[in-house]
């Protein structure tokens, strides 16, 4: 490739992927290294106003000393302003339990954003090469990633923008050979402690013996999955819109909702959910994903499934929630009020209004919401309360009086359904669980002879 070439491969990727718009600045993440000393001399040249920010990670001693030494020294011959950050990478990777490779990633683009706030840059190239990204799709499929992961690092993710992943490595040094630019060479590159080095030295030398153009297949595969995982990730959002509820500590999806979406789109969704109740791009293993898709099609009531970031999943009878701790339980609601026969009693707090009325009626209504009882036993007035405690009455076909909350877990009523369920009763009697049951004692009879009818409006 001339170095005509090459000028117009970055050219065309900054257009196509609309990476720069003009007088946009540049802030370039120079170590120092081939590709960002290649990157920087590349945006100079096209006409880019660029600056140059070098980070320190204080590993290497003396050896990070005298890049960040070049680093500056080729700044200023290049008439571009240099700015340093000294960060502890080693420190941070302990504190928060990384590798000192995602620490060090961590704390330098937090630099960076720092840096390019305090400028005034509206975008931060990095030198990440065709050869990057073909390492990390393959070690993003070597941990068992899907099409998100496939898709390598985007050309373009906030301000961060990748003007060379259409060029190799290989390229990028022979420009530098060219234009006789001198750079760095890190030499923890050559550390097989690392992952990644041995995905560069060992395992790359070995794919391009069956194929050749192992860097140019495996960036194609990035290009395609990401188109494809940008669609299937719009399809998740519209589900987070629909079918989750959240608030600041929790989410619920109920089970009808999810079981009812493709399991693809399941795990997406069930990962997706987890990074906004964590606040950050989740990192979720593939086995805990399938283990909230598995709760949910055929978990227990009550099951528990302890997730990384300190949350939790739970399966209740009607829902999966996933919540920071246990989620909290709401304090169950009291109060009584005077329901008249006939009358209406509104209760806004709960979100009904329940009416009364004599009646003649003494067929069953199939409308839940709609109940006729046998007035002979009913006093004049009936009362309308929340559960409490000890609560027991005979629901309509049975004998004997059960407790309340073994009436909820036998109807499988969620806990939190629980909480606002209205009680009618009548001389200290339970006669109805509004919306559910009615008492076995007040039901109609061929001897009826007067009822009361009885209706739960929602507001």
């Amino acid at each position: 490739m001339t170095m005509r070439a090459l000028l117009e491969r970055v050219a065309a990727t900054i257009t196509s992927h609309r990476m720069l718009a003009p007088g946009q600045r540049v802030l370039v993440a120079y170590s120092g290294g081939a590709d960002s000393t290649v990157l920087l001399h590349v945006l100079l040249r096209l006409g880019y106003e660029v600056m140059a920010c070098h980070v320190h990670h204080g590993l290497r001693g003396a050896e990070a000393d005298a890049d960040a030494a070049q680093a500056a020294a080729f700044a200023a011959s290049l008439g571009v302003p240099y700015h340093e950050r000294r960060v502890d990478a080693a420190a941070y990777a302990a504190t928060h339990k990384l590798s000192i490779e995602a620490g060090a990633r961590e704390v330098r683009y937090a630099a960076l954003e720092e840096v390019a706030q305090e400028l005034g840059a509206d975008r931060i190239a990095t030198g990440h090469t065709a050869d990057d990204q073909a390492e990390t799709v393959l070690l993003n499929l070597l941990r068992g990633a899907g099409p998100a992961g496939l898709s390598g690092m985007p050309p373009v993710r906030g301000k961060i923008i990748r003007p060379l992943l259409a060029i190799t490595g290989a390229e990028a040094e022979a420009y530098a050979r060219a234009e006789g630019i001198s750079f760095r060479r890190d030499s923890s590159n050559a550390d097989r402690r690392f992952t990644r080095n041995r995905v560069r030295h060992d395992l790359f030398p070995a794919l391009a013996e069956i194929q050749p153009d192992v860097i140019g297949a495996l960036g194609r595969v990035a290009s395609i999955m990401r188109e494809e995982n940008a669609f299937l990730s719009s399809l998740v959002d519209q589900l987070l819109a629909t079918i989750v509820v959240r608030d600041d500590r929790a989410a619920r999806i109920a089970l009808h909702d999810l079981q009812s979406v493709p399991a693809a789109l399941q795990r997406r969704l069930l990962r997706e959910v987890v990074a906004v109740i964590q606040g950050r791009t989740s990192d979720i293993e593939f086995e805990r994903i399938e283990a909230l898709v598995d709760l949910a099609a055929r978990g227990q009531t009550g099951a528990v499934i302890e997730l990384p970031g300190g949350l939790r999943a739970e399966r209740t009878y009607e829902e999966i929630v996933i919540s920071v701790g246990a989620p909290e339980t709401p304090a169950r609601p009291a109060g009584e009020w005077t329901l008249p026969v006939p009358g209406t009693l509104a209760l806004p707090e709960f979100g009904v209004t329940l009416r009364t009325e004599e009646s003649s009626d003494v067929g069953l209504s199939p409308d839940a919401s709609v109940v006729v009882l046998d007035a002979a036993d009913l006093a004049g007035t009936l009362t309308v309360r929340t559960w409490r405690d000890g609560d027991r009455f005979v629901p309509l076909g049975m004998t004997q009086a059960v407790k309340l909350q073994d009436f909820f877990v036998n109807a499988k009523v969620p806990r939190a359904r629980r909480r606002r369920t209205l009680l009618v009763e009548s001389a200290g009697e339970i006669v109805w669980v509004v919306g559910l049951r009615i008492s076995e004692r007040h039901k109609v009879t061929p001897e009826t002879r007067r009822t009361i009818r009885l209706r739960v409006e929602r507001l």
